[in-house]
């Protein structure tokens, strides 16, 4: 599924790397999502059937949501844009 969702943020016009080479914006929120899995303990599959009660936690006022600033904003927005694919793709 993670392979999935990457392709969907490719696809969406998320970079995969910046103009040096270094990894960019998909990284970033891929790398949001399995922080996310880790401190749920989940898997990707999991966190995807359950992202209705996890991404409010971890949005702007959400219980966690220091815990995602913590990693910038690529868990808040790597989880946002996680929903939509969820929503879009109807994977979960």
């Amino acid at each position: 599924m993670i392979n999935e969702f990457k392709d969907w943020l490719v696809g969406k016009g998320f970079s995969l790397f910046t103009a040096k080479n270094f990894p960019s914006t998909v990284f970033d929120y891929l790398t949001g999502i399995k922080y996310v899995c880790q401190w749920e303990n989940k898997t990707v599959e999991e966190l995807a059937d359950s992202i209705s009660d996890i991404y409010p936690k971890y949005a702007d006022m959400g219980e966690h949501s220091v815990r995602g600033r913590m990693k910038s904003r690529a868990v808040r927005c790597g989880l946002r844009q996680f929903n939509k694919f969820i929503i879009e793709t109807k994977v979960a």
